[in-house]
Formats: structure tokens, C-alpha cells, sequence
């Protein structure tokens, strides 16, 4: 699963695009305002399945198809600023923190720039680290141990 960037956020459509022409299944997420929850829908074709979504930022058209959540084997996840432990600083809805809950197996891969890259982060024992954190400068890999073990 890819989010759409936005703003000064690194562009992701290229990806996206990318993911498509290799012949993988790309879900991105619409957020439900209301539930206070993102849900991935499948996409196939660019920019034509993509509309402007309640905060301006690319969505799934509603016709498209949803993904179940144990179809999501990685999450593409963006931030505010990273922590040199893997933790992230969203947007402050906590739309990512949910989800991410939901499908604690799947890998996060935290993407930006280093230059949002601090030393830490407020987060709390619900809160996942990312997995991975990709910046221009470098590639971070954390061991994130399964919950029960």
C-alpha cells in the first residue's frame, strides 16, 4: 500500500507507477472522515483512478475496488518527522496509527527526508515503528518484534 504524496512530501506516483508496470496489486488508502479510519482501494491505472479526497490529497475513485487488510503485505507510510528508532510524528488524526494496528505483520516502511529525521519522537505503547525508514541519505532497518513474543 502506497499514500498518495502531498504537499513537500516525497513524490510517490512515480512509485506507484512503477509497482503497477511490474505487474503488483497497489492499494491506497481513502480516509473515511467520519470512522476516523483510512481503507485501501486497488489501483490500476494513473493518475485516472485518483480523485481529491476530503483533506485535497489524491484518493481512490469510490468505484474502485477494496483490498482486504490480510492482502496488504507492506505499507509505504509517511510522517511529519521520523525518529532515529523508527517511530514517526503523523499529521495528528491518527489515521496511519490505526491502521497500522490492524495489520501488525505487514511491513512499515517509513519514507522522507533526513532532514526529518530527529533524534526522537513523542510515542506511546500502541504506537509501531516502522520496520524500515527510507530517506534520500540512507536506508535504517529496526527489528520489530511480533506482539506475544
Amino acid at each position: 500500500m502506497f499514500f498518495v504524496s502531498f504537499g513537500s512530501e516525497i513524490d510517490t506516483v512515480p512509485m506507484i507507477r512503477r509497482a503497477l508496470e511490474d505487474g503488483k496489486q497497489v492499494a491506497v488508502p481513502r480516509a473515511d472522515r467520519c470512522a476516523r479510519k483510512l481503507m485501501p482501494y486497488e489501483v490500476r491505472d494513473l493518475p485516472s483512478d485518483l480523485a481529491p479526497g476530503e483533506y485535497g490529497i489524491l484518493e481512490p475513485k469510490p468505484h474502485l475496488p477494496p483490498v482486504p487488510l490480510d492482502g496488504i503485505d507492506a505499507v509505504i507510510v509517511p510522517a511529519v518527522a521520523w525518529s532515529e528508532d523508527g517511530f514517526r510524528v503523523g499529521y495528528g488524526a491518527g489515521y496511519y496509527d490505526r491502521f497500522l494496528s490492524q495489520i501488525p505483520t505487514a511491513v512499515r516502511i517509513g519514507l522522507g527526508f533526513e532532514l526529518q529525521v530527529v533524534s526522537e519522537v513523542p510515542h506511546g505503547p500502541h504506537d509501531l515503528p516502522v520496520n524500515l525508514l527510507v530517506t534520500e541519505a540512507a536506508v535504517r532497518r529496526f527489528y520489530c518484534q511480533p506482539e506475544g513474543e
